[in-house]
């Protein structure tokens, strides 16, 4: 037995047992008194009708002592003490009369009433588990899905005639729904849109539950079993798309960086930009073992740009190493 339901026995039992008490000592007590009563009467009339002949004190006492054990337990058996969640379904000779409870209340079998308890039923929330075993979806992965529902009597007179064992229906009508909606819908929206399912397996259970007196209140998806090569490709995919989508916020990120470059490139003029320009190689001069080489920085002195560029290509070909010359010595006879 599972701790929920051990905290449930200990939970319901108690109040089931003080209230069969009550509805036993009442019992005790009707039977009791009717003994009692009845047993004074027959020895009363047994002994005053002794005094005019014996066989008739003998007779009376006999009939007088049948039925004061007999009555005072048919008696007590027609009180019933019922609590405020449950009620009882009354028929009078097989046929439905109402509905009794809760408190305390007579049904008498006997002529004139026949009256009989048909049914008594618990009028508070009960909760089902249910299992769909492996069912494909509307793109053929086969899942296994656990679903709790919530559900309470709410007409005790069509769950008690118009159907055998309404608990069962209830159990049979969500497992059937369960199943139907699985094959109604795919892998990924049966995983992202649980609250949506479950909002359609109420809907569904609930009109099925209505025509015997039961009232769905909530369906609640539990689990969802997925084979475990599939659960790799979904994180495969998963891993996919989020790649994809910092792919995309980056290149959102870039684009906007190009807009807001190109709106400051038109609000700065010609000695802005070199200001920017001369920023920049100061940040890059910081670095450690950088060389700059810088020409083409004024464009109003086209002779400097030349004459920068020259410099610095004479420089480049000055720090190459030069080959010696061999000395040439004169050839004397």
């Amino acid at each position: 037995m599972s701790t929920r339901q051990v905290t449930r026995s200990f939970a319901i039992t108690p109040g089931k047992r003080n209230l069969n008490s009550v509805q036993r000592v009442l019992r005790s007590l009707i039977w009791f008194g009717l003994f009692f009563l009845l047993g004074f009467i027959t020895l009363g009339l047994a002994f005053a009708l002794g005094l005019m002949a014996d066989f008739l004190g003998y007779l009376i006492l006999a009939v007088g002592g049948f039925f004061t054990f007999v009555i005072p337990g048919m008696v007590s058996r027609c009180l019933y003490v019922i609590p405020e969640f449950e009620r009882v379904v009354v028929l009078k000779l097989g046929k439905f009369i109402g509905i009794k409870g809760p408190g305390l209340f007579w049904i008498i079998p006997y002529p004139p009433f026949y009256q009989s308890v048909a049914a008594k039923l618990d009028t508070r929330v009960q909760t089902r588990v249910i299992t769909a075993a492996e069912t494909l979806t509307a793109d053929n992965v086969p899942v296994g899905c656990e679903a709790v529902i919530f559900w309470r009597v709410e007409d005790p007179q069509r769950a008690a005639l118009q159907v055998a064992n309404y608990i069962e229906a209830v159990f049979q009508a969500a497992n059937s729904a369960l199943k139907d909606t699985i094959g109604m819908l795919e892998l990924t929206d049966l995983l992202g849109e649980r609250e949506k399912v479950s909002q359609r397996l109420k809907h569904i259970i609930d009109e099925a539950a209505a025509s015997f007196g039961v009232d769905v209140s909530s369906v609640e998806i539990t689990d969802v079993h997925v084979p475990a090569d599939l659960i790799q490709e979904l994180s495969v995919l998963a891993q996919s798309r989020r790649a994809a989508q910092a792919k995309i916020a980056e290149a959102e990120a870039e684009k906007a960086i190009a807009q807001k470059l190109q709106e400051a490139s038109t609000l700065m003029g010609p000695q802005a930009l070199e200001m920017y320009r001369l920023n920049v190689l100061e940040r890059i001069g910081r670095e450690e073992g950088s060389q700059i080489v810088v020409y083409g920085l004024s464009s109003s002195n086209p002779l400097m740009e030349t004459t920068i560029a020259a410099t610095a290509a004479g420089s480049q070909l000055g720090s190459k190493k030069k080959l010696p010359e061999r000395a040439v010595k004169p050839v004397t006879k």
